[in-house]
């Protein structure tokens, strides 16, 4: 645990977030308080859904940000809900030199610089968690998901407990049946009713995370990621704009035999 709170310490953008958030997760902090009563919850969860705009279609465009990257490049990601996952990667005069497409069944990532590419299915990629292709939709839009049941909404608000913390915002937690064998995880919700973070903790490793933060601004958001092990640590940035509704989609890639099919482990050893 004194291991675990050092790393967090480290990572100062997210370093009270998630120093928050762990300590609910690792040592109890929240279930020592008592939850937010039943009124309360109700209100805390209808106005995190009211959020929520309904949509059929999706495009985001913005930046990505990671260490090592000699550039930035643009990012586009275009949804259609419940069905697919398209994201386009292209840096400045080279035009596109990434694909990311994900569907109900099957996970596809291309790196077309080096002309190589790794399919999956999906189930396999999401072998230890119980998530679906709209879970994925929902946290790219910033939006609480809960494990087995999807997005947050009145309906399941008895699955999950809030606690109020002391600078205005909430933890919220799954309980029950939905709380996951292999992994604690949980939300931060800010004051908006907006989600600040999600941090999910491996039980079988200790001293990993895996951590989701979002910042928002007027014409827009960001969302960060980083893996924390005590091995490495590797993270990045998504600064998006504000979703469009009625974007412009992005186009299915189309391999040819130029490209070369790699494993999950090699495709990640190339870059």
């Amino acid at each position: 645990m004194k291991q675990m709170i050092k790393v967090l310490k480290k990572i100062s953008v997210v370093k009270v977030v998630l120093t928050m958030l762990s300590a609910v997760l690792f040592t109890g902090y929240a279930y020592s308080q008592k939850p937010v009563d039943a009124s309360m919850k109700g209100e805390l969860v209808d106005s995190i859904s009211s959020l929520y705009e309904d949509w059929s279609t999706v495009s985001v465009s913005g930046k990505l940000k990671m260490e090592g990257l000699p550039v930035s490049p643009s990012v586009k990601i275009y949804m259609e809900r419940d069905s697919s996952v398209l994201i386009s990667l292209r840096a400045p005069f080279m035009g596109e030199v990434g694909r990311a497409e994900i569907y109900c069944d099957t996970l596809l990532v291309v790196n077309k610089m080096k002309k190589t590419f790794v399919k999956e299915p999906l189930s396999q990629v999401l072998a230890h968690y119980p998530g679906t292709l709209s879970d994925v939709q929902n946290i790219l839009l910033a939006r609480p998901v809960i494990a087995g049941l999807g997005l947050l909404t009145p309906e399941i608000k008895e699955n999950v407990e809030i606690y109020q913390e002391a600078d205005g915002q909430f933890s919220l937690l799954p309980v029950g049946d939905v709380a996951l064998e292999e992994f604690n995880y949980g939300y931060l919700i800010d004051g908006m009713a907006r989600p600040a973070a999600l941090l999910v903790l491996p039980l079988s490793k200790p001293g990993t995370m895996v951590s989701l933060t979002y910042g928002y601004y007027n014409k827009g958001y960001d969302l960060s990621v980083i893996y924390q092990s005590p091995e490495k640590s590797k993270g990045g940035t998504l600064e998006l704009d504000l979703p469009d509704w009625n974007g412009s989609p992005v186009q299915p890639i189309k391999l040819n035999e130029k490209y070369t099919r790699l494993s999950f482990p090699d495709f990640m050893k190339s870059f």
